[in-house]
């Protein structure tokens, strides 16, 4: 079994590409927060980093949070409230290293060279505080992947298909990494 001392989420939307292959920024979505939240939740993980360089969109996602924190979301869904701590806004991928000190490991859609079977990671996560990736839009960008420490293979269920939501694959990601039916 997988023993990762911390395990952290971060889910970027910048520098991402777009459908065009272009690198992009792309909005925060209310949907993203309360999903990517629950999951993170569900598995015991404390911090879900959303980052975005661009203040409206942290001021966006800073009023949801508000809104099932502090706001009347909190009394009507405490559950809701409870998901939303976990949560944590940031600018940038270099925030979420000073704060985590963990291992980074980024995720894709497409095969990196070099990346990690989802054993291999598992194995390269035991034992250390470890941060998993996840881009918006077309994926995390060229630039963004070299600056991390890893990178795990495809989510792969042998269709062929792979164009997953990012919350479908964090939450798929994050059973695969933690080993799955404990």
């Amino acid at each position: 079994m997988t023993i990762i001392h911390m395990l952290y989420v971060s889910l970027i939307h910048w520098p991402c590409v777009g459908k065009n292959g272009e690198e992009i920024a792309t909005a925060i979505t209310n949907l993203d927060l309360h999903d990517c939240a629950r999951v993170c939740l569900t598995y015991g993980i404390n911090t879900l980093y959303i980052v975005h360089p661009n203040d409206v969109q942290l001021d966006f996602a800073g009023k949801i949070m508000d809104h099932w924190l502090s706001g009347y979301g909190s009394g009507y869904n405490p559950i809701r409230k409870k998901a939303f701590e976990v949560i944590t806004l940031v600018r940038d991928i270099e925030e979420v290293k000073r704060q985590t000190g963990a291992y980074m490991i980024g995720t894709s859609a497409t095969k990196v060279d070099g990346c990690l079977t989802w054993q291999e990671a598992r194995e390269t996560a035991s034992g250390r505080d470890v941060c998993l990736v996840f881009g918006t839009g077309w994926g995390l960008a060229p630039s963004l992947i070299d600056s991390l420490d890893a990178v795990i293979e495809p989510i792969d269920a042998g269709t062929g298909f792979n164009h997953l939501s990012v919350r479908s694959a964090v939450s798929i990601a994050i059973d695969r990494i933690t080993g799955g039916n404990r």
